[in-house]
C-alpha cells in the first residue's frame, strides 16, 4: 500500500485500505484505528465490524500491557484468561482481537490498529506478523500524507523499501519473492535479509533473482510443497515444516510460513515467506523419540523373565479354563467325562449326567449391540451358573454360546431335572448392559451315560441332540434326550445333504401369490415362492428348509435360483399380457450382506431381458442387523437400477418406522397378523389406519398380507387399503395357472 495513492484521502479511506489487505491474508473483517499522543488515546476511525473501545486511561494502561508482548499481539491466545480488558471489549463473543502497533521510524509508538478476526482462527504465523508490522508501517506513511520523492521510484519499490524496513533485522531468515508465476519457474525472490543469507549460507548474488527452489533437496517433502502451490494457487497464507538445504549442502529443519502481500487495489504484488530454523526442535523430538524406545525395550528386557514365567502359569491355566468366563473349558470337560465312562473299570457305565446349553437368540445380542456387549452377557451367565450349580458339579463353556454342566453320582438323573429348573430360573432375570436390561433365556438338552456310549463325543453328541429338541418346545425350556431324537437329529442330517444337491437335480419349483388391486380386483403383481420336492421326503416346507439352507451356506444358490427362474417366467407373462405384471421375490439377510448382491441381480435381469422396473426385492427387518451400512449400500445400488423395495411383515418388529425412515423403502407389506386382529379389535383398526395414512404421506405402496375372508376384504376397502394378497383372493399357484389367471383378469400398474 504505497502513500501516494493515499494523498487526498481521508483516515476512513486509510484505514479501509488497511482492512482489505489485511483480510486477505488474517481474515479480518474490521478495525479501529487509535492515535497516541503523549499517552493520550483518540480514535480516529472505525471500518467494518470495528471492537468497540472507550479512548481513557484504562484503554491506554491495558494497550501498554498488550504491546509488552510484541508489536503483533492475538489478544485470545497471548493474554492470560483473567487479564483486565477495557469496557465494551468484554462483548467480543465470537471475535478475536489482534493488537498492532503503528510506530514512527525511530520507534516510537503513534498508534494501534485493534483488528477483528472471526474465530475460530488460526494462529498468527510469523510471516503474517511481519506482514501486518509492514502494513502498520504502510499506514504510518499514510497517514502522515508524505508523498513519495522521485528517488524513491514506483509503488512497488516502496513497498519493498518498507517491507524491508521491517524484516531487515529480523532473527528470522526472510525471503520476498515477485508474487507471480506460481508454476515453473516459480516467483522470483527480489530481497533477502541478513538473516537468511547468514542461515542458509548464500551471497546476496546468489540468492537475488532465482526462485526458492535453490533451498529443495531430495528429502525435501514432495506432498508438502504441493501443499504449498495449492496455497499459493489460491492466494492464501500457508505454514508448513520441512528440510531444506544450505548453500554446502547441510540439510536442517525450517518451519515456513508465507503470506501474500497486496496493494491498495488489492492486487497481490509480493509473497512474505519466514523460515526459522527448528533443527534443534527435530533433534530433541527424536532423541525424547529414541529414548522413549530404549527405555520401553529396557522394561521389555527387564520384565522377559517375569513373563515368561506367568505366560508358563497362563498356559497351564488356559490348557483347561476359558479365557472369557473362567469357566472350565471343552477340554477339561470332555476328560471329565471320559473319566466317568472308565470309573468301574468292570465293563459297566460310569454314573453321570450332561446338561448342554445354548443360549436362545444369541446371534441378536452379538450383531444388535456388538460383540462387547455379547462377552458381557457370556460372563453374566457364567456368574449365574456358579452361583446355582451344586459345588460337586462341572461347568464348562464349550464355545460361542453353549455351556455344559457334568453331574455324577447316585441320583445324577433326578438332580438334572431340578438342575435345569434353576439354571431356566436364575438366567430369567435381566443383565444389564450398556444401561440396557437384557432378557435372555436357554435351551438345555439332558442326556445320561448308557451302555450307547462309548467315548465322551457320544454323550455331548445326544445331549446336544437334545437341546435342539427343546429349541422346537420353545424358548426356556429342556428336553431329556431318548432314541427318537437321534432319528430326528440323523434325518436332519440327511436333508442339510439332499438339499445341497436339491437344484442340480431340479428339486425345486415356483408357485406365485397373485397380488390384487381391491379397487379394480385385477391382478397387479405376484410374490414368487419357493417350493421343494423330494423324491423320497416328499413335500418339505419352506418354514424348514430355508433356516436350513442358510445354515448350511447354499441361501445364497437357492436365491440365485429363484430370481433367475422367476424372472423368466414372468417376462413370458408380460410378453403375452396387455399390462406389465410386477415380481416380487424375498430376499434374505445373508443375501444382502454379500458385496456383489446387486452385481448379481444385474447379470440376471440383463441374462432373462426382465424389466428391472417392475422387479421388487422383499425384506423384513431382520436383514438390517447385521453389517446394516452394507445392506444400505446394497439396496441403493438396487434402486439405481431401477429395482423396488419393500418392507415385509411391517409392524411386527420393534424398529420398523425407523428403517422406513433410514432407508430406501418403496413399498410396505401390513403383516397378517394385523388383518386377522382387526375384524375383532379396534386397536388392530387403528394401527392399519395409520400404516395406510404412513404409507400415503411417504408416497409408499401398501399390501395387505393374509386376506382370508369376505369381511376382512371389505374392511381393507372400506379403510382404503390399495393392494391385497391372501387366499381368499387366490391361493400360490403354478406357472401355468398364474398365466390363465392374468389373461382372465386384466393387470392394473402397480404403483
Amino acid at each position: 500500500m504505497a502513500a501516494l495513492p493515499h494523498l487526498g484521502l481521508n483516515k476512513q479511506d486509510v484505514l479501509a485500505h488497511f482492512v482489505d489487505t489485511a483480510s486477505h491474508f488474517t481474515g479480518t473483517i474490521g478495525a479501529t484505528l487509535i492515535c497516541c499522543e503523549n499517552d493520550r488515546l483518540s480514535i480516529v476511525s472505525s471500518y467494518g465490524s470495528a471492537p468497540p473501545i472507550t479512548p481513557d486511561s484504562t484503554t491506554a494502561g491495558w494497550l501498554k500491557m498488550v504491546l509488552s508482548y510484541g508489536d503483533v499481539v492475538d489478544v485470545g491466545e497471548t493474554m492470560p484468561i483473567d487479564a483486565v480488558q477495557p469496557t465494551g471489549l468484554h462483548s467480543l463473543v465470537s471475535d478475536s482481537l489482534v493488537c498492532v502497533a503503528i510506530r514512527a521510524p525511530a520507534g516510537r509508538l503513534t498508534g494501534v490498529v485493534l483488528l477483528t478476526i472471526p474465530v475460530p482462527h488460526a494462529r498468527l504465523s510469523a510471516a503474517q506478523t511481519y506482514a501486518l508490522q509492514t502494513h502498520a508501517a504502510d499506514l504510518y506513511e499514510a497517514l502522515q500524507l508524505h508523498p513519495i520523492s522521485a528517488a524513491s521510484g514506483s509503488a512497488a519499490i516502496e513497498r519493498l523499501r518498507l517491507l524491508e524496513s521491517v524484516v531487515v533485522n529480523a532473527k528470522d531468515a526472510i525471503l520476498i519473492t515477485e508474487a507471480e508465476p506460481i508454476d515453473l519457474p516459480g516467483p522470483r525472490i527480489v530481497y533477502c535479509n541478513p538473516a537468511f543469507l547468514a542461515t542458509t549460507g548464500f551471497s546476496l548474488e546468489e540468492v537475488i533473482g532465482k526462485t526458492p527452489r535453490i533451498l529443495q533437496c531430495e528429502d525435501t517433502d514432495r506432498a508438502t510443497l504441493q501443499r504449498i502451490r495449492d496455497a499459493l494457487q489460491r492466494w492464501e497464507p500457508v505454514e508448513v515444516e520441512l528440510i531444506n538445504t544450505r548453500r554446502d549442502g547441510t540439510k536442517f529443519w525450517v518451519q515456513l510460513s508465507i503470506v501474500p502481500v497486496a496493494n491498495e487495489k488489492g492486487w497481490f504484488t509480493h509473497w512474505v515467506s519466514v523460515q526459522r530454523d527448528i533443527t534443534e526442535r527435530k533433534d530433541a523430538e527424536r532423541a525424547v523419540q529414541q529414548a522413549q524406545l530404549d527405555r520401553e525395550e529396557r522394561v521389555a528386557l527387564e520384565s522377559r523373565l517375569f513373563e515368561r514365567e506367568r505366560m508358563q502359569d497362563e498356559l497351564s491355566y488356559a490348557a483347561f479354563h476359558d479365557e472369557l468366563t473362567r469357566l472350565k473349558n471343552r477340554g477339561y470337560f470332555m476328560g471329565r467325562i471320559q473319566a466317568a465312562l472308565n470309573d468301574n473299570g468292570d465293563g459297566h457305565v460310569g454314573a453321570a449326567t450332561v446338561l448342554y446349553l445354548d443360549l436362545d437368540r444369541f446371534k441378536y445380542v452379538n450383531d444388535g449391540m456388538g460383540h462387547h456387549a455379547g462377552d458381557i452377557l457370556l460372563k453374566s451367565v457364567a456368574e449365574r451358573l456358579k452361583a446355582c450349580i451344586d459345588p460337586d458339579a462341572v461347568i464348562a463353556r464349550i464355545g460361542g454360546d453353549e455351556f455344559a454342566i457334568l453331574l455324577t453320582g447316585a441320583d445324577h438323573e433326578a438332580q438334572a431335572i431340578e438342575t435345569a429348573r434353576r439354571v431356566t430360573r436364575a438366567l430369567s432375570v435381566p443383565t444389564e448392559i450398556d444401561g440396557q436390561p437384557l432378557f435372555t433365556s436357554c435351551s438345555i438338552g439332558i442326556a445320561s451315560l448308557d451302555a450307547q456310549h462309548s467315548i465322551a463325543e457320544d454323550l455331548i453328541r445326544d445331549a446336544d441332540v437334545a437341546m435342539y429338541a427343546a429349541k422346537n418346545k420353545g424358548r426356556g425350556s429342556w428336553a431329556v434326550f431318548d432314541l427318537s431324537m437321534r432319528q430326528a437329529s440323523i434325518n436332519m442330517l440327511v436333508m442339510q445333504n439332499a438339499l445341497k444337491h436339491a437344484i442340480a437335480r431340479d428339486e425345486f419349483y415356483l408357485v406365485y401369490q397373485p397380488i390384487f388391486s381391491i379397487a379394480s380386483e385385477a391382478v397387479v403383481g405376484v410374490e414368487a415362492l419357493v417350493r421343494w420336492r423330494h423324491p423320497t421326503l416328499g413335500n418339505i416346507s419352506p418354514d424348514v428348509f430355508i433356516s436350513v439352507a442358510e445354515d448350511i451356506g447354499v441361501a445364497g444358490d437357492l436365491g440365485r435360483w429363484v430370481m433367475r427362474n422367476a424372472c423368466r417366467e414372468v417376462k413370458g407373462w408380460n410378453s403375452g399380457t396387455q399390462g406389465k405384471i410386477k415380481l416380487n421375490v424375498n430376499v434374505s439377510g445373508v443375501e444382502l450382506n454379500r458385496r456383489d448382491f446387486a452385481a448379481q441381480v444385474a447379470d440376471i435381469v440383463q441374462e432373462t431381458g426382465f424389466d428391472p422396473h417392475s422387479l421388487q426385492i422383499e425384506i423384513t427387518e431382520s436383514v438390517f442387523l447385521h453389517e446394516p451400512e452394507m445392506v444400505a449400500e446394497t439396496l441403493e445400488e438396487l434402486r439405481a437400477q431401477g429395482i423396488r423395495v419393500a418392507l415385509d411383515d411391517f409392524g411386527t418388529g420393534y424398529s420398523s418406522l425407523g428403517y422406513i425412515d433410514r432407508y430406501p423403502i418403496d413399498s410396505i407389506k401390513i403383516d397378517r397378523s394385523f388383518v386377522t386382529r382387526m375384524m375383532k379389535h379396534e386397536r388392530s383398526v387403528a394401527i392399519v389406519k395409520s400404516i395406510l395414512s404412513l404409507g400415503q404421506a411417504l408416497d409408499l405402496a401398501i399390501v395387505a398380507e393374509g386376506v382370508e375372508t369376505v369381511g376382512q376384504l371389505e374392511q381393507l376397502r372400506k379403510l382404503g387399503c390399495p393392494y391385497a394378497q391372501g387366499f381368499l383372493l387366490s391361493p400360490p399357484v403354478l406357472a401355468r395357472d398364474a398365466e390363465a389367471l392374468f389373461l382372465a383378469r386384466k393387470p392394473k400398474a402397480l404403483d
